[in-house]
């Protein structure tokens, strides 16, 4: 007997919360947000200086040292340093403000197909989520979702500038 009113009251508390959840409005149409991927601010400490060792780390070593001094801005711990290289264009890199380590995703943000001229790059200390606006890809111009983990950008979605064409 117990064991059946235990068992009818986790039906009904399971029943509730999916009840709850399915009245949600966010679809699987709506793009990623920055509170969907959390990162934890714990930068204690000095800045690490950063660590040059690419010839382009050396080349642009000025802009990454100078917005890495400035200390973290991305996802706990970490700088986006980022500079222009036309227009419109955003060259950047991340740097561990812990180690020093710099991790250059080898693509610029960069969009001019005639219809659209963009380059934007949006990111936030407590979040691990990129979005790089008019990141040029096959599909053409838009917007392009990056989950940071630690090591290397992954890519949770795109969506395009214009998709009616």
């Amino acid at each position: 007997m117990r064991h059946a009113i235990v068992g009818s009251i986790l039906f009904f508390v399971l029943a509730s919360i999916s009840a709850q959840n399915s009245g949600s409005n966010i679809t699987k149409k709506d793009p990623p947000t920055f509170n969907q991927y959390p990162s934890v601010v714990d930068f204690k400490g000095s800045l690490a200086k950063p660590l040059l060792v690419t010839s382009r780390e050396h080349a642009f070593r000025t802009q990454i040292r100078e917005q890495a001094s400035a200390g973290p801005n991305f996802a706990g711990h970490f700088t986006i340093a980022r500079w222009g290289c036309g227009s419109p264009c955003i060259a950047f890199v991340i740097v561990d403000s812990k180690t020093g380590n710099i991790f250059d995703p080898g693509f610029p943000v960069a969009c001019a197909d005639g219809k659209v001229m963009d380059a934007t790059l949006d990111f936030k200390l407590s979040s691990r989520l990129i979005i790089a606006t008019g990141l040029s890809k096959e599909t053409g111009c838009g917007r392009d979702f990056f989950e940071w983990d630690g090591k290397r950008l992954n890519l949770i979605r795109f969506e395009p500038s214009h998709p009616d064409d």
